[in-house]
This record gives structure tokens, C-alpha cells and sequence, in this order.
């Protein structure tokens, strides 16, 4: 699911995610999942280096590096931003400080599928 909202694949994630609300999986590793997936962009944010060396720098496997930089591709530091806000209220929302948790999480998806905007 995370992976299909950062390529820009909106349709298939909102599947991906009804899909596994239907079939009653736990929201909150969902959100995870994304948390950790822009976590990584957001650290190697204009870092230079090989993939070796950012891997070691910043802790995450080689990769993760790779995906990353390839993930990062069209997104704008303010996108990647709100797109972390997004999240951080996603997490909260469907850990009880929403009423309306499903509408939390697609519009996470929605927001990440458009890179922030």
C-alpha cells in the first residue's frame, strides 16, 4: 500500500487499503508502514554520497538508500513536509483522536499518492 501511494498509484492504494480494513487488519502498522517509508526520504533529503556511505551515515540498510532516492524523485521539500504531517495526524487519528479513522488514512494516501500537494 505504501509502496503503490509513493509511486503516485492512488487508485490501487485506496484498494490496498480497503482491502485490508475489510479483511480486518490493525490500521496503525499501516501507518507505520508509511511513517517509516518517508522517514527515510526525509533523512536522506539532499545527502550526497554512495549508497554505502549514506546507508552507514544515517543508519538504514544500503537498500533503503537506493529505494529511497528512487522514491524521493518528484517530490518537493515542502510536499515531503506535509506529507509527514499528514502521517503524524494519521497515527493519531486511528489510535483514537478521530472519529472517522478510514477517512484519516485516505487522505494520507491521497496526499502521499500527489507528493505532498
Amino acid at each position: 500500500m505504501a509502496d503503490a501511494a509513493v509511486a503516485g498509484r492512488s487508485g490501487e492504494a485506496l484498494i490496498l487499503l480497503r482491502h485490508a480494513l475489510a479483511s480486518g487488519a490493525d490500521p496503525v502498522p499501516m501507518v507505520a508502514a508509511f511513517a517509516m517509508k518517508l522517514r527515510v526520504m526525509a533523512k536522506l533529503w539532499g545527502a550526497h554520497g554512495s549508497g554505502g556511505e549514506l546507508a552507514r551515515r544515517f543508519g538504514v540498510a544500503p537498500w533503503q538508500v537506493d529505494r529511497a532516492r528512487r522514491d524521493s524523485q518528484g517530490w518537493s521539500e515542502e510536499g515531503l513536509g506535509r506529507a509527514v504531517q499528514c502521517i503524524a495526524a494519521t497515527d493519531a487519528a486511528v489510535k483514537g483522536a478521530s472519529r472517522d479513522a478510514v477517512y484519516a488514512l485516505e487522505r494520507m494516501i491521497v496526499l502521499v499518492a500527489r507528493r505532498g500537494r
